[in-house]
């Protein structure tokens, strides 16, 4: 099998301010813009597949209502209707229906509120993304960052749901510490790995491009490059976002790791300024 390239483009929908000093835990009070990244992939054969959604207006109407209410005056969040994930698509020339694929990194409602949007698609994920949230009503649900009124209705009848029986392949050492993954097109161009800890089962996305390189989409296993780079944690009060604390530090230690072997690997954080602005360099920009 010969592995095939694709490209990357990232798109901000919508963005949230939160304080620095609780994203960095420095001494910064001054607002952190923490943009919501969507991952524009054209494959050869595929077309055009998203890596998450962002925001829509959709967001909006569901956080109308008492308890989810909470979760907008909590995570004020900033949306122009002109730069949903499906408008920005269209600006390209890209039909909504002409996505057959949404690969959902979790199921937050920062990276599922475009969902609907896209009624052609099948979802790829991991199983344990979506089971993590089964049986929550709608107050835990809020304070967990889930909204299910975002989720389109036949969600589970249109998704590759990814289990832990699923074929996985070697990835190549530039990779280490991640060492297999689950080639989702059987071509390399695209391989999928776990990135626990944040939430089960979240999905990170190897993307691989023409000239060889690689970026790696990993969603909110690491919230920026400078957290990255220092391996710095974020503030304790937010313990309470995380599934397994202990086992977000162990997968940023990983991320951290990857980035000090192979600097030629870009990690990819869902909710970076600084990845934002650099978006994708020219030599990744080549298409197939």
């Amino acid at each position: 099998m010969s592995e095939r390239p694709a490209t990357l483009e990232l798109l901000e929908v919508g963005h949230t301010l939160h304080p620095e000093h609780v994203v960095l835990q420095n001494r910064r009070f001054a607002p952190l813009r923490f943009p919501a990244l969507v991952g524009l992939i054209h494959h050869p054969t595929e077309g055009p597949i998203l890596y998450d959604t962002g925001y829509s207006q959709r967001f909006l109407e569901e956080t109308r209502p008492f308890p989810e209410r909470l979760y907008a005056w909590v995570t004020p969040v900033t949306i122009d209707p002109e730069r949903t994930a499906v408008a920005q698509l269209a600006a390209r020339g890209i039909r909504a229906r002409d996505v057959r694929w949404v690969l959902v990194s979790h199921f937050h409602a920062d990276h599922v509120a475009g969902l609907r949007d896209f009624p052609a698609a099948r979802f790829v994920y991991f199983r344990a993304a979506l089971a993590a949230f089964a049986g929550f009503g709608r107050a835990r649900g809020t304070a967990a960052g889930f909204l299910r009124g975002l989720l389109p209705p036949d969600l589970e009848a249109r998704a590759r749901a990814l289990g832990p029986r699923e074929p996985t392949v070697a990835l190549p050492p530039e990779c280490a510490p991640f060492g297999r993954g689950v080639d989702l097109f059987g071509d390399g161009a695209l391989v999928a790995v776990e990135l626990p800890g944040h939430v089960d089962g979240q999905l990170g996305l190897f993307v691989r491009h023409a000239d060889g390189t690689r970026d790696f989409l990993v969603a909110d296993a690491c919230w920026t490059s400078a957290s990255l780079r220092t391996r710095q944690l974020p503030h304790p009060i937010t313990r309470a976002l995380f599934s397994d604390y202990r086992v977000y530090r162990e997968t940023l230690e990983r991320l951290a790791d990857l980035a000090a072997r192979s600097p030629e690997i870009r990690v990819v954080p869902s909710h970076c300024d600084e990845v934002r602005l650099a978006r994708v360099s020219p030599a990744r920009a080549v298409r197939a």
